[in-house]
């Protein structure tokens, strides 16, 4: 790149990266590049002031970094403005393609498509490059974030720097857990301070950070430690001071960082000593990407020091820790055709296009894409629609939590309805709390005695809706489809330390209803399918975590027995996001898993080190039979070692020839 850009003055490069930190990191790296060979590069985001933007617009440098808001927000809500550059456009580099998965992924399918469009448009036809070093499908990957036929290029090596881990699952009352927790991951910072460690230290929250980096401060300054040698990390800093605390890690001038999962990909610096991890990350691949900040030299070692909070998901990994470490490489999947991701996009396509859709875009743009924008018209009058697209956050509202007039964290609408409904006793990081009301935009909490719980009662209802692909081997049958589903709130009861009930309440007439894409599993009612779906269900879910990027908050399951015993697996999110799709392509291999797991553990019946996922709605452990379940499995491996019976086509299910 940095060839042709100085053999052919006026062409230009864009370097698009997921997160500030990390374009940061890497253009101090591609400046030293740059300066020796008389090439200019600039970051152009949201830390860029106002007089500079101006000026990079205007005469802007060959290389410009920036990541995906403002690929949507400046070069194409304001194209016009960046003729000069985007018409020279010769390489577009796309770092750490393995982020854009899930949701994130499906809009930056569609922002690119977008992009690429008005690239044709205007004659630029630039390279494009996509790096990763975690995705086990680039290629497949690569194409459908892009659109474009790609070529893998490996440089795979099996050199590895040696890490210590030490996954910790602390035994602290539940009532005590998020204060211990907390001093136990100072205390920790602390060691690593006084052994001289470089260490990063990642928080689930921003309050817990806050807490545990005052604390820590404090507590070296007691002790005639460098406070200064302690510092904090995250979005809300401001640009100057997040830029200087990078500067001073790499200088090591800090010792000891507290940060949220913005340093995720934001540093790479060879003399980074450890990773404490305060509870585990949404996903597997950001548990390895923070990880992954230590032990980047092959000089000395580095350690990983895990300590679980009180949820399922922390304590299987504690007790799974080979399956953790011996983990392969996501296959990552997005899916550009979401007919509600689209949707969002196209006022943004519109008024882009003004409104001027060509059979031949169609090409760039995909057919779900084209086939939504073809009709829709002119756009109205008014300011570019750009600003309106939330491409990182959830589909479907998120809700404030507050204590009082605090707030604290942030709830989704479906776990609003499940675990925060008016009266409920809610934990919150370790802290019970009981839902006063509700408000527009929030949830409100107040304290509550420590020894007080709530049990809930609902009823799920799913329906079958569209069947998108199926095969069947013999009588068990594989779907991949949308379901219509409805979970409906019956009542709660206050329960007291010993079980007693207090108080009791019923629900008037609340549901939560969703049209969702999911895969799931026909078997016909026999006793051994009737006792052992629940627990095949828990081990598709299980196994699904080590083959799709999924993260605990993307996928529910559900099972029951009617005239079929039935496992689904659902997303959450209307419109889908791939991961259904894939399931029902890995089944197999995910099943696979969750039997490995599930066979070594020496429960009889099922735990929440083999089995346990991170929700269940009707199926309690105490009901799973573990030994039914693996057994149904078994079965269900062997049918498709035979191949199947009959597919779905247009429709009907056929008979497959042989």
């Amino acid at each position: 790149m940095l060839h042709f850009l100085k053999s052919k003055p006026g062409s230009h490069a864009m370097m698009i990266y997921p997160m500030k930190a990390l374009a940061f990191d890497q253009r101090s790296q591609i400046d030293q590049l740059c300066r020796r060979v008389g090439i200019e590069s600039f970051p152009y985001d949201g830390d860029t002031d106002p007089e500079h933007r101006k000026l990079l617009r205007q005469n802007p440098p060959q290389i410009l970094l920036t990541n995906p808001e403002y690929l949507n927000m400046s070069f194409l809500a304001h194209k016009n403005k960046w003729n000069k550059f985007l018409q020279n456009l010769r390489y577009v580099v796309i770092d750490e393609m393995h982020e854009y998965h899930g949701f994130f992924g499906g809009n930056m399918a569609l922002l690119l498509r977008r992009f690429f469009l008005h690239l044709n448009r205007i004659g630029a036809s630039p390279r494009v490059f996509l790096s990763t070093a975690t995705c086990a499908n680039p290629k497949e990957h690569a194409e459908n974030l892009t659109g474009r036929n790609m070529e893998v290029i490996s440089a795979r090596n099996a050199l590895r720097p040696k890490r210590h881990f030490s996954f910790v699952k602390p035994s602290i009352p539940d009532f005590r857990y998020k204060d211990i927790l907390r001093l136990r991951v100072e205390n920790a910072a602390l060691c690593a301070l006084v052994e001289g460690l470089q260490t990063l230290v990642f928080c689930p929250t921003k309050k817990f950070l806050e807490e545990a980096f005052s604390n820590c401060r404090k507590k070296a300054d007691e002790r005639d430690f460098d406070p200064q040698r302690i510092s904090a990390f995250h979005a809300d800093l401001k640009s100057e001071e997040r830029q200087k605390v990078q500067q001073k890690i790499k200088k090591g001038e800090i010792d000891v960082v507290f940060t949220t999962n913005a340093l995720e990909l934001g540093l790479d610096i060879g003399g980074l000593d450890g990773i404490i991890l305060a509870g585990f990350p949404p996903r597997l691949s950001s548990a390895w990407q923070q990880i992954g900040r230590a032990g980047r030299s092959w000089d000395k070692d580095a350690f990983v020091l895990f300590y679980a909070m009180n949820d399922p998901i922390d304590r299987f990994f504690v007790g799974n820790l080979d399956a953790f470490l011996n983990k392969p490489f996501d296959e990552l999947v997005v899916d550009p055709n979401n007919e509600k991701l689209i949707e969002n996009h196209l006022p943004m396509l519109v008024a882009e296009t003004d409104g001027k859709v060509k059979p031949d875009d169609g090409k760039i743009l995909g057919g779900a894409f084209y086939g939504k924008a073809k009709d829709v018209g002119k756009p109205p009058k008014g300011p570019p629609p750009h600003p309106r697209l939330n491409i990182r956050g959830n589909i479907g509202q998120s809700y404030k939590l507050k204590r009082g007039n605090e707030e604290i964290g942030q709830i989704s609408a479906i776990r609003r309805f499940r675990e925060a409904y008016i009266g409920a006793i809610f934990t919150f990081f370790g802290q019970k709390y009981r839902v006063h009301s509700h408000e527009k935009d929030a949830v409100v909490l107040t304290g509550i005695d420590s020894i007080l719980r709530t049990e809930a009662g609902f009823f799920t209802t799913l329906n079958e809706n569209v069947l998108f692909d199926g095969l069947a081997y013999g009588e068990i049958e594989m779907y991949y489809g949308s379901l219509n589903t409805a979970m409906n709130f019956t009542g709660y009861k206050l329960l007291d330390e010993g079980g007693e009930e207090i108080e009791k309440s019923d629900a008037n007439e609340a549901y939560y209803q969703n049209n969702l894409n999911a895969f799931w599993i026909h078997i016909p009612q026999r006793e051994r399918a009737s006792a052992g779906i629940g627990a095949l269900e828990h081990m598709i879910r299980v196994g699904a975590m080590f083959v799709i990027p999924a993260d605990r908050f993307d996928t529910s399951t559900y099972s029951k027995s009617a005239d079929y015993s039935t496992a689904y697996y659902y997303e959450n999110y209307p419109g889908g996001i791939g991961v259904a799709r894939k399931l029902f392509d890995v089944w197999p291999t995910a099943l696979r898993k969750g039997m490995e797991i599930a066979e070594n553990c020496s429960c009889r019946r099922g735990c929440q080190n083999c089995i346990e996922p991170a929700k269940s709605w009707n199926v309690s452990n105490t009901e799973i039979d573990k030994a039914q379940g693996l057994e149904l499995a078994k079965q269900l491996l062997e049918a498709e070692k035979n191949g199947p019976s009959t597919k779905l086509d247009n429709g009907i299910m056929k008979p497959v020839k042989n």
